[in-house]
């Protein structure tokens, strides 16, 4: 029977959670959406079912144990069953400087890297995700491995992430399911428009090697490898 996905924060266009539910459908999995906007999560479910694609959306955001209940049984409702997870939440909502950034605002970074990601495995684990060999990633980044003055938050949060994905992995590999976090670099998406949408990513882009920026569907080709039994 298909696969059925669940991909948090996946609305937004262009976002890595969109390009991610797109591709899992077209692959043949049933897929849950998710967003913060209803009208973009209605529009999202009907581009894809007027494609033929088997999807169903939940409205919200994902970040407390209330939601991705409500997420879960939803995707248990709809299609019977969970088997792929995608969490793709997270964020710098405070480009700050170690020395300008409050302990609130570190915290809120944080929790907003590590804890939706963690809600929502715990979720699915409650709902059978291990049932049939079920596959999660996380949307890391390449932060960790860099020193940006303004991210140290978000490199510390996605640090964090990283680790968290490691132990959850080891933790859950007895029961067949699979754990792995992809962690991109500068991606055109919604959340870094700011940063390309004056020149379509030319300056950005020409400051990496390729020339280009990466785009939403070169992330979600490398997760959909990783949720596949082509990666076990």
């Amino acid at each position: 029977s298909s696969r059925v996905a669940i991909v948090t924060g996946s609305t937004a266009d262009p976002s890595i959670g969109r390009s991610c539910a797109l591709r899992l459908a077209r692959e043949g999995a049933s897929v849950v959406v998710n967003g913060r906007d209803e009208g973009r999560v209605a529009s999202m479910v009907a581009a894809m079912q007027s494609e033929g694609l088997d999807a169903a959306g939940v409205v919200g955001s994902m970040d407390t144990e209330l939601a991705v209940a409500e997420l879960t049984d939803r995707a248990i409702d709809a299609f019977g069953r969970i088997d792929l997870i995608v969490s793709t939440l997270g964020g710098a909502p405070y480009p700050l400087s170690f020395e300008a950034i409050s302990e609130a605002q570190l915290l809120e970074t944080f929790q907003l890297n590590t804890w939706p990601a963690v809600a929502l495995i715990r979720a699915a684990l409650a709902r059978g995700l291990a049932d049939s060999g079920g596959s999660v990633v996380t949307i890391s980044s390449g932060s960790p491995h860099k020193t940006t003055s303004a991210m140290v938050a978000y490199a510390s949060a996605k640090a964090a992430l990283n680790a968290m994905t490691r132990t959850i992995a080891a933790d859950l590999a007895a029961r067949g399911v699979r754990v792995n976090a992809v962690s991109p670099g500068l991606v055109r998406t919604t959340a870094t428009r700011p940063i390309w949408e004056a020149d379509a990513g030319g300056a950005a882009g020409s400051a990496l090697p390729l020339g280009r920026l990466t785009e939403a569907d070169d992330v979600a080709a490398a997760v959909c490898f990783l949720l596949s039994d082509e990666a076990r």
